[in-house]
């Protein structure tokens, strides 16, 4: 479901020359990211919410703390380009 969204991305961070570490970084978050909507069974990309978001960022996984302390900035990028708003429901 991620797949064309994904590669837009991760293309345009290569673009804006992300170092390969972060790109991989990246794309293993967001793979786990799209595992973490199949095991909720979402299957359209506009039933994800701002919530869902949020709770992938901050339990899924058990991410690193790099990864939470960026979850308001990178969750609220997400959400304001799927179309959502940026305040918690």
């Amino acid at each position: 479901m991620l797949h064309r969204y994904c590669s837009q991305f991760l293309a345009y961070c290569q673009l804006a020359d992300f170092s390969a570490r972060s790109i991989q970084a990246l794309t293993i978050r967001l793979n786990e990211f799209e595992s973490y909507l199949k095991s909720l069974k979402i299957r359209s990309i506009k039933k994800v919410t701002y919530r869902h978001q949020i709770d992938f960022t901050a339990d899924y996984n058990a991410p690193s703390i790099h990864v939470t302390k960026s979850r308001v900035f990178y969750g609220t990028s997400i959400n304001k380009s799927w179309g959502g708003s940026a305040s918690l429901p």
